[in-house]
């Protein structure tokens, strides 16, 4: 930094202290155009602060942005393998998946650029690649946050008519509204493509936009953007949670007597779900729009001055915020739903074991005490319970196995009838190790040991067996 010398002698030395403590910090800077000294050496601090600053801000946004994108994707997995998925789900999974590329989209990428000069020269002479980015830059800046708004709003009508949310808010409508919302924010964010500065004016990853020139006629769709983004949702919410923490305590006080325990724990876990997420939108994503919008109204484009640099370390704080709130929901679903924990645990342990080891959701038992076991297993799908029966054959498939035994030819030795006989005794001894999981899925019969009495069945032959029909399918049989 150059410093004038018609400056007083303590003003000057004053200067030359601040900028020896880190000269790194004002390598390519101009010396503030102000008459105050006063003033002059509180911007210069201010910028050392920032300066200091940001050795912290960039290993903390990467930090957060690695833990955000694997927490993310862990609640994203255990949305989509729960049984029972329900409109909140589909909000939620659509929810993890937003935020995990809006941390890539508004983080990694200014980050990558940051760090590397090649890549921010490659996006600034790339036109179309810059304009994309900004597009899908406030795209994944907005959607999040009407998602919540959608989510809060569903809760909201299934508590105050619960009898019309069940045909209202179905799986299928869920995916219809989502659709129709990011329908609506494309067509908010085309003007992207022209306007490459967009919502966020000043960047905290100190990278410019790929074309600064203002355009007048963009200004208005600017600030109702930033309207749609960061003031019309957090009033939204605070609205509708406020309405749903009354009425939840209202209901409360009145059908609290009259309601089943396992109902009121379900509709207890909706609404946790909810509140909490709906009150980390409101605490972090506040601050970060009211610094927007304040440096939209009221901001400067001289980097030399008081409400320059107040509004770039604030930002700092704001978006260490923001990122926060995009990252830590994994632990609200932690939280709240049931058997979050032993989904999670089940979908990582199938990377060690056998695929057909265990479903999800469930306790992982391993195959080799099956392997170790001479005799047929029934698996009936996905359960809560595991409960290991023994059990003799079915009289169906010993009328059966009669019937069959009748059309063999009469030529036959007597002897051999006696060692069929001997064999038949030995068939309805067995027994069978039955895995009971769950009634209402598809029953497949895995037999290890194919006995005698299945072995005329082949592939182009049936019998029917009170009304169902037994194929003989290789080593399996499926009812």
């Amino acid at each position: 930094m150059n410093l004038t010398t018609s400056e007083p002698a303590v003003c000057q030395t004053a200067t030359e202290n601040i900028i020896n403590r880190s000269p790194k910090c004002f390598e390519g800077l101009s010396s503030p155009n102000l008459t105050d000294c006063n003033q002059k050496v509180f911007i210069l601090r201010l910028f050392l602060f920032h300066c200091y600053i940001d050795r912290l801000f960039f290993p903390t946004v990467t930090s957060l942005v690695v833990i955000g994108t694997l927490l993310n994707l862990f609640s994203l997995c255990c949305f989509l393998k729960m049984n029972k998925r329900n409109s909140q789900n589909v909000y939620l999974s659509v929810l993890s998946l937003s935020d995990t590329i809006n941390l890539h989209i508004n983080f990694t990428i200014p980050l990558l650029r940051g760090w590397s000069e090649q890549l921010d020269l490659f996006f600034d002479s790339s036109k179309v690649l810059c304009r994309i980015n900004g597009f899908f830059t406030e795209f994944f800046l907005i959607f999040p946050t009407w998602i919540i708004v959608l989510l809060t709003c569903e809760r909201l009508i299934s508590i105050m008519w619960p009898l019309k949310c069940y045909s209202l808010y179905t799986h299928r409508r869920a995916k219809i509204s989502i659709i129709f919302l990011a329908f609506f924010i494309m067509i908010l964010c085309l003007y992207r493509f022209v306007d490459l500065k967009g919502i966020d004016q000043v960047s905290v990853f100190s990278i410019t936009a790929c074309d600064d020139r203002w355009h007048k006629s963009l200004d208005f769709i600017v600030k109702s953007n930033l309207i749609i983004w960061a003031i019309l949702p957090e009033c939204l919410t605070l609205i509708m949670s406020l309405i749903i923490i009354y009425n939840i305590k209202l209901a409360t006080q009145l059908f609290q007597p009259c309601q089943s325990k396992a109902r009121q724990t379900k509709y207890n876990q909706a609404n946790k779900t909810v509140l909490l997420i709906s009150i980390l939108f409101i605490v972090c994503h506040t601050p970060t729009g009211m610094v927007i919008t304040w440096h939209l109204i009221h901001g400067t484009q001289d980097y030399m001055t008081l409400e320059f640099f107040i509004i770039l370390v604030s930002r700092k704080f704001t978006v260490i915020l923001y990122e926060i709130s995009l990252c830590c929901k994994f632990f609200i679903y932690n939280r709240t739903f049931q058997n979050f924990k032993n989904i999670l645990h089940t979908s990582l342990s199938r990377f060690t074991r056998q695929s057909n080891s265990a479903k999800l959701g469930r306790p992982v038992l391993g195959m080799n005490y099956v392997r170790n076991q001479h005799a047929k297993t029934f698996q009936f799908g996905q359960n809560k319970r595991h409960r290991n029966y023994l059990a003799k054959e079915t009289d169906n498939l010993v009328r059966l196995q009669k019937r069959n035994s009748g059309k063999t030819s009469t030529s036959a030795s007597q002897g051999s009838r006696d060692q069929q006989q001997q064999q038949q005794q030995q068939q309805q001894q067995q027994h069978m190790t039955v895995l009971m999981m769950k009634s209402n899925v598809d029953i497949q019969v895995a037999l290890l040991d194919t006995p005698n009495l299945l072995r005329r069945f082949t592939t182009d032959t049936k019998e029917t067996s009170n009304n169902r029909l037994l194929w003989r399918c290789k080593p399996q049989t499926t009812l």
